[in-house]
């Protein structure tokens, strides 16, 4: 089913220069979700399931909605007046069609596996209108699909132990309906769905995924649900009553806005920036604790390597941001930081390393090109995954080491003891990091960037509450480290270039060498970061920011790195990234403390609040809903996955150091 969909977006957009033709784009529209389950929610009102990388559901994989009125269908994807926002703390989603003399407010909310869609009129209702529907779904990501229509007020959808439902708290009618079939598929000219009129066979309408449905409005409302279910964990009988139970339970709007405010973490005060990164961080989160990196854009791998996993680079980040702004806002987080250690320790591998990337639901490797470390080869391995998280672990333990539990504290000393030889058989004598994988994911060599986690992480372990043998064994490396850099320093491009290629200097600007910064302020506290060290720093900074920034009519920002030719479409320059121009906010504010006042000749306030201006919610970077897409193009047409949870937790901690210095 999802790859008649990609065909079909394929077919719709193949001749668009800045869309990538059969992907599940999420740059417009919000999600609502739980730990198991997320869904999209377009303007248009249609939803579709971003759930499998959670709970290993696939469930709804496209979808749309309108009225019948006197018979006659207005589809609201064909309407030109409908809003959206977000309520109760976000966990809902309420958008808004306007058909002339009335609205239909719906309202989008996700409990657990139940996911429900409440319509309301608002104005002149007409007595003969109906909502009517279409959704089509695909257990276990299959086209071979079971379909049971239980006592025409249940669906049933199946393939093997995925079990879908659809209900309505309202009388229902149901209509299955056959999907493309190869010619139309190979037709040039896209379908669409409902076709209309009743299936041709009783047998061809039990073995489809797509549904048509209309259910009549009680007092102007009415709301359709959706489980997801394993039949090998709930029985059909118990889905029936599952679902029987949802539809009763969010007849009524009251009864669904007070379920969302109960079912959302409390955020009373909080700024609406620090709500919404929140609310992403936790929309990506498994209930292991485990984040994807953002939803799965590209299933089919046509345009990228998939977004649905857990990278050890960015959920190590994310948690290392998370627990810097929670000790600056207070932000009660101490169970995430909790989940997060935990998951780490259960995937750290025999050799103290992590692998490239896992399933956020369980920890087990996931598909991925960067496991050499796993095959035996050091090169396709990204080391600097391994450097983050364990930054994160030496920072919680020397945060929260009181307050621990104390088997959790040893198991965490353990880690950073094992992860400290596992950094150890990365490095070459020169003492910088081997040829491996860069943070982008796009090439070999030995990265300015790898060598700074790397620092970063040395330096955070000797400083954190651990046995004397092993901290002096991360200052030594970290001494030695901070000596190493010297040899990715371009005096005639006044920068720490990129990466040494066969021995060569790459001189280019990339925004990961932004990570410089932090890795000396972690070093300053177990060693001496020089004058002239820090006169580099500034020096590469600066000219960075001025090499790096892009400014068109639309949009404003950093590019990844010179050079970056990856997703360009029908462009011919770099994109500009969120999270590079966070990085570059962020640094720059931790730049503010590296750098003395009195001796600096570059002042990073001014790009501090240049860049953090962008991905503010009122920046060039930031959707109205407030999320940050990975990538834009010129044009400012958001690009990517979207939210970015990695861009999210950077603009959290940067804003947390912005009001720790009263900007």
């Amino acid at each position: 089913m999802g790859l008649r969909r990609a065909l079909d977006d394929y077919k719709r957009n193949r001749e668009r220069a800045d869309v990538f033709p059969g992907e599940r784009r999420t740059q417009t529209g919000r999600f609502t979700g739980s730990k198991r389950r997320l869904v999209h929610v377009d303007p248009t009102g249609s939803i579709r399931d971003y759930s499998y990388p959670l709970s290993g559901f696939h469930g709804v994989t496209s979808s749309r909605f309108g009225v019948r009125v006197d018979g006659a269908v207005t589809w609201f994807d064909n309407l030109d007046g409908s809003s959206q926002t977000s309520r109760e703390a976000n966990a809902v989603v309420e958008t808004v069609h306007e058909l002339g003399t009335f609205d239909v407010v719906q309202r989008d909310f996700t409990d657990d596996l139940t996911h429900a869609t409440a319509f309301e009129v608002d104005g002149e209702t007409p007595e003969s209108l109906e909502i009517v529907g279409f959704a089509e779904f695909s257990p276990e990501g299959e086209s071979r699909i079971g379909q049971l229509v239980h006592d025409d007020e249940v669906v049933e959808l199946y393939h093997d132990r995925e079990h879908d439902y659809l209900a309505a708290s309202t009388e229902l009618t149901v209509t299955p309906e056959v999907m493309e079939r190869f010619d139309e598929i190979l037709a040039d000219e896209p379908q669409s769905f409902p076709r209309g009129g009743e299936s041709e066979s009783y047998e061809g309408s039990r073995l489809t995924g797509g549904v048509s449905f209309r259910t009549a409005l009680e007092g102007g409302r009415t709301t359709v649900v959706t489980t997801l279910s394993d039949i090998e964990e709930r029985s059909r009988s118990e889905s029936l009553a599952r679902i029987a139970d949802r539809t009763r339970r969010y007849r009524y709007p009251s009864q669904f806005l007070n379920a969302a405010r109960q079912s959302t973490p409390s955020t009373d005060g909080a700024d609406r920036l620090v709500e919404t990164d929140l609310h992403v961080l936790d929309l990506l989160s498994a209930p292991t604790g485990a984040r994807m990196a953002g939803p799965d854009f590209d299933p089919h791998y046509q345009y990228s390597g998939g977004y649905g996993y857990t990278w050890f680079r960015d959920d190590g980040e994310i948690s290392t941001f998370l627990l810097e702004a929670d000790e600056r806002l207070g932000l009660d987080a101490e169970e995430r930081h909790r989940k997060s250690a935990r998951f780490y320790l259960r995937t750290q591998l025999a050799d103290g390393r992590w692998p490239h990337r896992v399933w956020p639901r369980n920890g087990r490797l996931a598909p991925g090109w960067a496991n050499g470390h796993v095959e035996g080869s050091e090169t396709q391995y990204q080391a600097d995954q391994t450097a983050s998280v364990l930054v994160f672990l030496a920072e919680y333990l020397a945060t929260h080491r009181d307050s621990l539990p104390a088997e959790l504290a040893l198991n965490v000393e353990s880690a950073l003891e094992s992860g400290l030889k596992g950094m150890d058989v990365s490095l070459e004598a020169d003492e910088l990091p081997t040829v491996c994988e860069n943070a982008w994911e796009n090439a070999n060599g030995r990265f300015t960037h790898t060598a700074a986690k790397f620092l970063h992480a040395y330096s955070a372990i000797a400083a954190a509450p651990l046995a004397a043998a092993v901290r002096d064994c991360a200052a030594t490396r970290a001494d030695r480290l901070y000596d190493a850099l010297e040899t990715m320093w371009s005096p005639g491009e006044g920068v720490y270039g990129l990466r040494l290629d066969d021995g060569e200097l790459d001189a280019r600007v990339d925004s990961t060498t932004f990570s410089l910064v932090d890795a000396h302020l972690a070093y300053a506290a177990v060693g001496d970061v020089d004058a002239e060290r820090r006169r580099r720093l500034e020096t590469h900074l600066e000219t960075a920011f001025e090499r790096l920034w892009t400014e068109t009519d639309a949009i404003r920002g950093l590019r990844r790195f010179e050079g970056d030719t990856w997703r360009q479409r029908g462009q011919s320059s770099e994109k500009v990234w969120t999270v590079s121009t966070g990085w570059g906010a962020y640094a720059a504010e931790k730049a503010i403390r590296l750098f003395s006042p009195t001796d600096r000749e570059f002042d990073p306030t001014t790009w501090a609040d240049r860049l953090f201006a962008e991905i503010d919610l009122t920046g060039s970077l930031c959707l109205d809903s407030g999320y940050l897409p990975e990538q834009f193009f010129d044009s400012g047409t958001p690009d990517s996955a979207t939210p970015l949870g990695w861009s999210h937790a950077i603009r959290l901690a940067t804003y947390a150091a912005r009001q720790s210095r009263g900007a």
